[in-house]
């Protein structure tokens, strides 16, 4: 183990120490009982609870317009510890928690005008997009911990109060530290943000801001160098496994701040003629003022250049060691009006209508070429309810300017309710989007140690169809994504574009079904595409999750025991290369059709929750394909223990 990540490992424990004792001392102070809310795009207000604790993203307009959610206190998902666990769809990934990933069903991503190196680690980070401001009735702490075989820990921890009348702030912190099963495959990712939020009293003005920080610092190893070793169980210790790479690091590293203020243009109440006030009926809305400073840095290094791993790819520049750089700031002001006034709605808003100019300026740089771009981006939104039944929801957004001139996204859904609010038929949704984008300058022009290209490329455009229907915990529906001359890197990990036209299908099913003590959860996708040399994609995948609870003592404990699965059809994955942060196309190996299972149980006492989970268990039977990238092997069977625990003060 070497220095650094001794001392971060012994900072883990340090840590874990310090919570218990917070935990010893505090505990025995409280003794109110959590509150199951389940977390929905528009819930109901629940009963009045300190223990209760909501929480909205992003703006004060979420806020308005009822987007309230709640902290989630029950077991059902309290052993879904890794972020990766968390996401709505299955994810290709390495050999170790923490590692680079890309979802298993396609997504098509709109870069608002900027990109530089591609970012394969975005569930381990904090973005803007991320921040949570919790509404706590009483100050809250948790903390959760996670301990597993390798020395991997994991550790979360949750804070917000309310400091003074209508004054909040909050912390949002979490750590991974994890030496992994093989050579050089070690992780030590840390991401915080923290918040403070003020409004008057009578809510016409509001101020809040954010301030994060994440750090990923993780050992590329390219994959062990002979999968047969693995494969027919060769080697028991997998450290003795022969990787690729031994000295290459991948380090990423994403700050900044950001601050949001708004002012409602008209009081509340207007002057009568007899010197008496009554509410006004009409408002003239709020106008908006939003800045983000973000500040991105990224390194790869090897102290090995000549590694056969590289013999396939551009000759090396500096054949002692590699040393590639990456820089990215910017700086967005965005001035909105919105036609919200005071009223928060918590049910539905008849008619929000907002637009604004986005300013954005910044550098992007690498190792050799650097240049700044500005932006002026207009852009708009609005959303329409009638009759509580029927629910229309459009935005826009055009990029002007030095970078990416023209670039342009467009969103619009539809909902329809079938039948009364007292006996509700379920909803039809239907959501239309087109993007129509420039290459990133990562595409275009970028310069390495290993990797060199000057391209010219012409814009990607994606529309995309989604439409369904929804009744409780069922819903089914079906995807269609039109992409034409799409831009991607080919198996030699080099930029290309196609001239055509390629689509995507993909049906898919989630169930929530709740029988008595049981919980049943599935989710099924089924991916078909007419360019599968573009697009890399299994035609089956399926995540199934099955519960059994039980009440123990009431109001103080309650057991659940339970499995989770996930699969997927055999397909050819993408490779991944670590020098470029991402995953390319390959046609040498298969990975897939293998059931990944874990078996968990758990323990609810007051405001703790405890469990056990026994992952990839059927590893146990000796079936070594359990990949999800080629030539990086998923971890061995292996148990952890875990605890989450809730205090107020």
């Amino acid at each position: 183990m070497d220095e650094a990540t001794h001392f971060m490992t012994r900072k883990t424990s340090v840590w874990f120490l310090f919570s218990l004792f917070l935990i010893g001392n505090i505990v025995q102070t409280v003794s109110a009982q959590d509150s199951l809310i389940p977390e929905k795009p528009r819930p109901v207000k629940p009963k009045i609870d300190s223990t209760i604790v909501g929480y909205f993203n992003g703006s004060f307009d979420s806020l308005s317009l009822g987007y309230t959610h709640y902290v989630d206190t029950n077991l059902l998902f309290v052993t879904r510890f890794d972020p990766l666990s968390r996401q709505v769809h299955l994810q290709q990934t390495l050999s170790n928690a923490g590692l680079a990933h890309q979802s298993l069903c396609f997504e098509p991503v709109f870069n608002h005008g900027v990109g530089l190196l591609p970012n394969p680690f975005r569930a381990y980070i904090f973005t803007s997009d991320d921040i949570s401001y919790l509404q706590p009735t009483a100050a809250l702490t948790e903390i959760g911990y996670m301990m597993g075989s390798k020395k991997e820990q994991q550790l979360n921890v949750l804070f917000g109060r309310q400091v003074a009348p209508n004054t909040f702030v909050g912390m949002d912190f979490r750590l991974i530290d994890s030496k992994g099963p093989y050579k050089n495959n070690a992780t030590n990712n840390s991401a915080v943000y923290f918040t403070a939020r003020y409004n008057t009293k009578n809510k016409r003005y509001g101020v809040l801001g954010h301030y994060l920080n994440s750090k990923i610092n993780v050992n590329e190893n390219g994959g062990i160098m002979a999968d047969s070793i693995f494969e027919k169980d060769l080697e028991f210790d997998r450290r003795v496994i022969g990787v690729n790479l031994e000295n290459a690091v991948n380090q990423y590293k994403l700050s900044g701040f950001g601050f949001e203020q708004y002012f409602i243009l008209l009081s509340e109440k207007r002057q009568t003629s007899d010197s008496t006030s009554e509410k006004r009926r009409f408002q003239l809305g709020r106008i908006v003022h939003q800045f983000e400073y973000q500040r991105i840095q990224s390194v790869y290094s090897e102290r090995n250049p000549l590694s056969d791993f590289y013999k396939n790819f551009d000759p090396v520049i500096n054949n002692k060691a590699t040393y590639d750089s990456s820089y990215q700031s910017l700086a967005r002001n965005r001035f909105y009006w919105s036609s919200l006034g005071y009223n928060t709605f918590e049910r539905d808003v008849p008619l929000h209508v907002y637009g604004g100019l986005e300013l954005v300026s910044g550098r992007m740089a690498d190792s050799i070429f650097s240049k700044g771009l500005w932006q002026v981006n207009p852009f708009g939104g609005i959303n329409i309810s009638l009759f509580r039944s029927f629910y229309v929801n459009g935005q826009v957004k055009l990029i002007t300017g030095s970078e990416s001139s023209g670039d342009l996204e467009l969103y619009g859904k539809v909902r329809q309710f079938l039948g009364t609010e007292s006996r509700n038929l379920g909803h039809l949704f239907f959501s239309f989007r087109l993007i129509n984008q420039s290459p990133s300058w990562f595409m275009e022009r970028y310069r390495s140690n290993h990797f060199r290209w000057d391209n010219n490329f012409g814009k990607t455009t994606f529309v995309s169809f989604r439409g369904g229907y929804q009744i409780k915990g069922l819903e089914g529906g079906a995807e269609w994504h039109i992409v034409d001359k799409y831009l991607f890197l080919n198996s030699q990990a080099r930029p290309q574009q196609t001239n055509g036209t390629a689509k995507i299908y993909r049906l898919f099913g989630n169930l929530h079904f709740k029988p008595g003590k049981f919980d049943v959860l599935a989710n099924l996708n089924y991916q078909y595409t007419d360019n599968d040399t573009l697009f890399s994609l299994p035609a089956l995948s399926a995540r199934l999750r099955f519960t059994f609870s039980q009440l123990l003592i009431k109001d103080v404990a309650t057991f659940q025991t339970g499995l989770e699965s996930y699969w997927f059809t055999s397909y050819y994955a993408d490779a991944y290369m670590p020098a470029l942060k991402s995953f390319y196309p390959q046609r040498e190996k298969k990975v897939g059709n293998y059931p990944f299972v874990d078996v968990f149980i758990a323990l609810k006492v007051k405001r703790a929750r405890i469990f056990g989970q026994f992952s990839n268990a059927f590893g146990l039977l000796k079936d070594y394909r359990y990949y999800t990238t080629p030539h990086y092997p998923m971890r061995d069977a292996r148990f952890y223990v875990g605890v989450s625990w809730r205090f107020y003060q």
